[in-house]
């Protein structure tokens, strides 16, 4: 079989690249290994209950996945957005808001200011800074230092002041304060992310495309340090004719840690490949213990619509995140029961795989969730879970041009996609500027209709 595009990977980005290719004209291809669609943004049913791999929300102020939806004619809701911010410190919750009054507020002011006048390609030059050193530029406030580096605990899954990337925080806030007036604009796609996927799946059809699933790609084929298209997995009771797609343009969708897996020693430039293997270490891996939480009334700290945050549990001591998603959208619950995530962050470079350790977090999680919000001790049920592929950790120094971006170069017609590579943003929003930006490359102009979104 033939195309001009086949797009290995199904997530975010790989969906959003190749609607816009297939709307473009291009005959694609998209070859996805699992039976559902999205990625690390995938969701299912539990209990009744709509619970993702991940806990995510979308934080585009409407420039990235929101517009590709608009390009292909699909439906995108936004929910209510975010009302408030509880920050647990030692033994209570309280807003946010508290940490940078009085004094400390003028440091907060010059600090949007700053960044205000700061144009998105000097951003870009600030990789190598943490947050804190960009902000201690203009205050020396304690607070207000807090205030921001809590929100990136949520947003980055970061553990630490000097681990804040200064270019990856301060790209989101400049681009939410220029489009919302706010810190932070994050929304839930009423309906799911199911259904979401299903309908971008639709549209890419309705333009010629086609969706392969579930179907593993086994290798990229590359002569001559070109692409001609992949070789898929064999499967019970197929021929040899099925196992190849053809294709002069092969866009991969997978996060860094499989990139290489899909090709052949000598297929790939050996920079890229010292590049790729760097950012693929499990050191360099952001993960989080996490819980699912029904109950019959709001495991919340203040609000139905907030995303609080702590950087530290009573006995865990671990920090972290947590939202009711039935807050945003009723439909993911049942009639009168409330699902809550809870998410705690870990160094992976001391304790990626250790399960002792696992065990002994979830132990005193748990008892954390309960202390911190007492609504948990009547659960219903509750879930732990592990993510521990949720991106290459935003470090400064591991951010931006540090990473790979849409072209490979030495091997033409060879594009890349997704979050973990040179894109902005936070989950499934980077992952749509980088579908976005990939797509671009490959048909190699700029868009009108994507003129304004601000990309790497």
């Amino acid at each position: 079989m033939s195309y001009d595009v086949v797009v290995v990977g199904g997530g975010t980005a790989g969906l959003v690249c190749g609607a816009i290719l297939a709307e473009q004209g291009k005959k694609v291809a998209i070859v996805e290994r699992h039976p559902y669609l999205g990625g690390r943004a995938m969701e299912h049913r539990f209990r009744g209950h709509q619970i993702g791999l991940s806990s995510h929300l979308v934080e585009d102020p409407g420039d990235s996945l929101t517009r590709a939806c608009e390009l292909v004619g699909v439906e995108l809701e936004h929910s209510k957005r975010s009302d408030s911010m509880p920050f647990w410190d030692v033994d209570h919750w309280g807003p946010i808001q508290d940490y940078y009054g009085g004094s400390a507020k003028q440091g907060l002011k010059r600090c949007i200011e700053a960044l205000k006048e700061t144009s998105f390609e000097e951003i870009d030059n600030l990789d190598h800074l943490s947050l804190r050193e960009w902000m201690s530029r203009y205050t020396s406030d304690e607070g207000v230092y807090q205030v921001w580096e809590a929100i990136s605990v949520l947003e980055q899954i970061t553990l630490e002041p000097w681990e804040h990337s200064a270019s990856e925080n301060l790209f989101i806030r400049k681009l939410h304060y220029e489009r919302k007036r706010t810190a932070g604009y994050s929304f839930w796609p009423m309906g799911g992310w199911d259904a979401l996927w299903e309908r971008m799946a639709d549209a890419i059809r309705a333009r010629g495309g086609e969706i392969i699933q579930p179907r593993k790609v086994e290798r990229g084929l590359v002569e001559d340090g070109a692409v001609k298209g992949v070789r898929l997995a064999a499967r019970e009771g197929g021929s040899a004719d099925d196992l190849v797609l053809s294709a002069d343009e092969v866009v991969v969708n997978a996060p860094v840690w499989d990139i290489a897996k899909l090709f052949e020693p000598d297929d790939l430039p050996w920079d890229f490949l010292h590049r790729v293997k760097a950012l693929a270490a499990n050191r360099n891996k952001a993960c989080w213990f996490g819980y699912w939480i029904a109950a019959e009334e709001p495991v919340i700290a203040e609000s139905m619509l907030e995303m609080a945050s702590f950087f530290s549990t009573p006995r865990a001591g671990l920090p972290g995140y947590t939202l009711c998603f039935t807050g945003y959208d009723p439909g993911v619950s049942p009639p009168g029961e409330y699902l809550t995530c809870v998410g705690a962050a870990f160094d992976a470079t001391k304790h990626y795989g250790d399960k002792a350790y696992y065990q002994r977090m979830f132990d005193d999680l748990w008892l954390d969730i309960e202390e911190m919000m007492p609504a948990a001790r009547g659960a219903l049920w509750k879930k732990p879970h592990v993510v521990n592929t949720y991106g290459v950790i935003c470090k400064p120094g591991q951010v931006g041009a540090a990473r790979p971006d849409s072209v490979v170069r030495g091997v033409d017609g060879l594009y890349l996609t997704g979050d973990t590579l040179r894109a902005r943003g936070i989950g499934i929003d980077k992952a749509a500027r980088s579908g976005i930006s990939t797509a671009e490359a490959l048909l190699g102009e700029r868009l009108p209709f994507f003129a304004d979104t601000v990309r790497y």
